[in-house]
């Protein structure tokens, strides 16, 4: 700058590591000012999210795909659970008793889950029952688990029909359960053997007597 004749604009330069300034200005102005160009901008507000409203959720868990039931069900759990002594919806209750007969059988699973979080014992138990018929003979096995750990008596006659179902792991899972009752099964049982056919009237009579001893040895 000298050289070019500006001999006193050079000599009121201030050279420091940043940008130029005049001799008046601060230091601490600077800073201030990297200070402001790092800071985060402040968040925008958060927009706003769409909480679909009972009758919008059970349409989706009615219609919809099987993972849209599954999403549905679970926003049905975390936003409308019943409070403690409180009924739920009866809509509510007509949606899972329909998606306990489902096509996919994940999704009769998870209903059956869900009732369990939404309803009280009674209601759950209920439920279950409905899956004493399912199809596929594992969902029978955990339905007929369920209930003898309920020890939920409504479901006694199924329970012991049960006792003759085809498949053997089902049949082993409905004698557990039955004699779990123990003598609230007895009455049931001595009804089944009295309407059974004479070659299966054993199913009955053989768990009668395993009750029986049972109570003997209490």
């Amino acid at each position: 700058m000298r050289g070019e004749g500006h001999a006193a604009l050079a000599d009121r330069l201030v050279l420091v590591a940043g940008p130029l300034r005049g001799p008046d200005a601060h230091v601490d102005d600077d800073a201030a000012a990297l200070d402001t160009l790092r800071a985060p901008a402040p968040n925008a507000p958060a927009a706003r999210v769409h909480r679909p409203a009972l009758p919008e959720l059970l349409d989706r868990a009615r219609t919809g795909t099987p993972e849209e039931i599954r999403r549905g069900l679970r926003r049905l759990v975390e936003e409308h659970t019943p409070t403690p002594g409180s009924e739920p919806d009866p809509a509510l209750r007509a949606v899972i008793a329909e998606l306990l007969r489902h096509p996919r059988a994940g999704v009769r699973l998870h209903a059956h889950r869900v009732s369990r979080a939404l309803f009280d014992r009674d209601a759950h138990a209920r439920s279950t029952a409905v899956l004493l018929s399912d199809p596929l003979p594992e969902v029978v096995r955990m339905a007929v688990r369920t209930l003898g750990r309920l020890v939920w008596e409504p479901a006694l006659p199924e329970l012991i029909s049960l006792l003759g179902h085809p498949k053997p792991p089902v049949r082993s899972a409905a004698r557990e359960a039955v004699t779990g009752f123990g003598a609230a099964a007895v009455p049931a049982l001595r009804r089944a053997a009295a309407h059974a056919r004479p070659d299966r009237r054993s199913r009955h009579t053989d768990l009668l007597a395993r009750l029986a001893e049972s109570d003997a040895s209490t």
